[in-house]
């Protein structure tokens, strides 16, 4: 067989069981399992030769497989993207916030140099200076936290919260004076 029958003997007989497996895997995303769907018939296309050698029997859990990552990989590329621009949504809503609030008082903003960071998240333990650094500096999901330093996703988000609360207390002390 050619490739071009390889990818029709896909959609016949394979068709209905990637359907499901892709729609299942975007459970949140279902709507998007076409695209996906295509990305498994090219896989299929550039990899005909590996497909034609597979046995009859184990062709359906390859490409079962590779349904599943492709939807994986799908998610993982979208909520990358969310991601980003809710944190630079964020990050532009508090320079703006901050730029207001600045000019309200009369001064200069703080730039963001280590040092001011530094004098801005004295108050926190080490352990969560380096969350809050990680999370809003460096801009790492928690996903990628909660595997670098062994805390669960409650831990860490609850520790940002307390320390949120704490930099915003210690915001208006120094605002009091």
């Amino acid at each position: 067989m050619r490739q071009d029958e390889y990818v029709e003997y896909v959609l016949n007989e394979y068709g209905s069981l990637l359907k499901g497996v892709l729609i299942r895997n975007l459970y949140d995303k279902a709507d998007r399992w076409e695209e996906c769907f295509n990305d498994v018939l090219l896989a299929v296309w550039v990899n005909w030769d590996r497909f034609a050698l597979i046995e009859e029997e184990k062709r359906a859990g390859w490409l079962c497989a590779i349904a599943k990552y492709k939807a994986i990989d799908l998610l993982r590329r979208e909520s990358r993207c969310n991601e980003k621009v809710v944190s630079i949504h964020d990050a532009w809503i508090a320079s703006e916030v901050e730029r207001q609030y600045c000019h309200e008082q009369g001064f200069e903003p703080v730039d963001n140099s280590s040092e001011e960071l530094d004098k801005l998240l004295a108050c926190l333990k080490p352990e969560d200076k380096d969350l809050f650094y990680r999370r809003y500096i460096k801009e790492e999901s928690v996903d990628e936290i909660t595997k670098e330093t062994g805390l669960s996703q409650d831990n860490v988000y609850q520790r940002l919260s307390r320390g949120k609360r704490k930099l915003k207390k210690e915001w208006g002390k120094n605002n009091e004076r």
